[in-house]
């Protein structure tokens, strides 16, 4: 896994700068831009972000060659899992598995969000079904593990976008194929375990 240290410059709208609050999960995305490379991500969160002021970011961008870009310090907060939405099944802001995983920071959206307590890793997609490469899914599971290690995490550990909030189809390719989802994971736990 080649990782390319670029991390964007502190602004209001994707790097606040703020310390997280620990680390509890990692939480997986799709771009959700067919083709777009990491690079370009990383360029919406640098400048796009800010000019539409939009809050968007990922503390990592995993590109379809398998290149992993690093755009926010893992030590610090990134958008990337906060809602207003309710979460169609429960009713609330956040599923049900996030308020048992989160605790305070999945209780007052207003206040406290996932964004806090979590790493967040975008991954670029190849078509709109959201299928990546093999390139990209290589990197990712080793990027999940060493992620999972560093913290002291396990694999019950990792979630989706969609997991935290329910209404969004992001991962797109493991929300409608949650199976694919279960098999990343069995793939993380197995390198974790070398």
């Amino acid at each position: 896994m080649k990782t390319i240290e670029k991390f964007l410059t502190v602004n209001q709208y994707s790097r606040p700068g703020h310390k997280n609050r620990g680390v509890k999960a990692v939480i997986l995305h799709w771009t959700g831009s067919p083709g777009q490379r990491a690079i370009n991500t990383w360029g919406w969160f640098e400048t796009g972000c800010p000019k539409n002021k939009t809050y968007a970011s990922a503390h990592y961008i995993v590109d379809i060659d398998g290149d992993v870009y690093h755009a926010i310090p893992d030590g610090e907060v990134a958008y990337h899992c906060g809602s207003s939405q309710k979460d169609p099944a429960s009713g609330m802001i956040y599923t049900d598995w996030a308020r048992a995983k989160f605790g305070r920071f999945a209780e007052r959206p207003d206040i406290n969000s996932p964004n806090n307590c979590t790493v967040g890793i975008e991954l670029c997609v190849i078509d709109n079904n959201g299928n990546f490469t093999p390139e990209t899914i290589v990197s990712a599971v080793e990027l999940v593990a060493k992620l999972l290690k560093d913290n002291g995490l396990t694999v019950d550990d990792v979630g989706t976008h969609h997991l935290v909030v329910g209404w969004k189809d992001c991962p797109r390719l493991w929300t409608k194929h949650p199976e694919r989802f279960d098999n990343f994971r069995q793939s993380v736990k197995e390198k974790m375990a070398i």
